[in-house]
């Protein structure tokens, strides 16, 4: 028997889609039990993954967007129960994890993938800050990344997540001013003016940027991508270009590789992940090689 929990990202706007979908899949289920519960705060879908791993359930699906599935993996990590699979139903505003992978296209095929045992291993991060650590499914970055996500948050994405995004971009630019950062790592190191580095283990954020085309889920590393003391007029001028996956040609922009890396910084360099703001360097963020089962089509 198969026991699948929910959580349901209470403030979706999608609510009734989700259970028009599963009502009308409840009826050819077999060999399992389900259970829905929706959020009502910040760092619910945490508490509440958490309690469904405790609870003896074999399947936790985050229905929602970038940051509950954040919050869930969290919540997971926390037991460290290695049975545990991980599914995802993306209701969110941008919905980038998914773009790098192949899920269940709907509730039907996703109970269907739940009989059938469908899942792969796949690598996650870990950020190491103040004492504390967090865990995240996507990418990770630092610097101006940081800035907009705080930007985006605060917004009411009225006119859908593409242009709420290229918004938060376009004037966080306007004010932002590139850190001081130094970066080790087992191989490399860098040290410079920056405007953000991505710690990449999906390819795409900031609604459809494809900013790592080269990443993968379950190589073990992250995709590093370094924009160094870049200005507005660079990313206007290129962002067709990652938007459709292409590395850049630029003397201020690199890609590298890295398994783990140590951040810090003379300035107050903020770190996202996943779409969430997680505080201030320095910081330790690695690979968690294959730590999680994902539920897949």
């Amino acid at each position: 028997m198969f026991k699948v929990g929910f959580i349901l990202n209470g403030n979706n706007h999608r609510k009734k889609k989700f259970y028009k979908e599963l009502s009308e899949a409840r009826k050819a289920l077999k060999n399992v039990e389900f259970n829905v519960i929706e959020t009502t705060a910040q760092g619910h879908a945490t508490s509440l993954a958490f309690e469904f791993v405790k609870e003896g359930y074999t399947h936790i699906v985050g229905v929602g967007g970038d940051g509950t599935l954040n919050e869930v993996i969290n919540g997971i990590m926390r037991h460290d129960n290695p049975d545990i699979v991980l599914g995802i139903l993306p209701y969110g505003t941008a919905n980038d994890f998914v773009k790098s992978l192949k899920v269940p296209a709907n509730m039907t095929d996703m109970f269907e993938a739940v009989s059938q045992e469908k899942c792969s291993k796949i690598d996650i991060g870990v950020i190491d800050l103040e004492n504390r650590k967090h865990y995240f499914l996507n990418i990770a970055d630092i610097g101006i990344g940081a800035e907009v996500v705080k930007r985006v948050n605060k917004s009411t994405k009225l006119f859908g997540s593409n242009v709420t995004f290229f918004a938060a971009i376009a004037q966080t630019f306007l004010t932002y001013k590139n850190q001081d950062v130094k970066c080790h790592t087992d191989h490399w190191d860098y040290e410079g003016k920056t405007n953000s580095l991505v710690m990449a283990n999906g390819k795409y954020f900031g609604s459809g940027m494809c900013i790592a085309p080269k990443a993968d889920l379950s190589d073990g590393q992250f995709s590093v991508v370094i924009s160094g003391d870049i200005t507005i007029k660079d990313y206007l001028k290129n962002i067709k270009k990652i938007k459709r996956g292409e590395e850049l040609t630029h003397s201020k922009v690199e890609y590298k590789t890295a398994s783990k890396l140590d951040l810090t910084s003379t300035e107050s360099c903020g770190i996202e992940a996943d779409g969430e703001f997680i505080g201030y360097m320095p910081a330790s963020i690695s690979v968690v090689p294959k730590k999680i089962n994902l539920l897949t089509a």
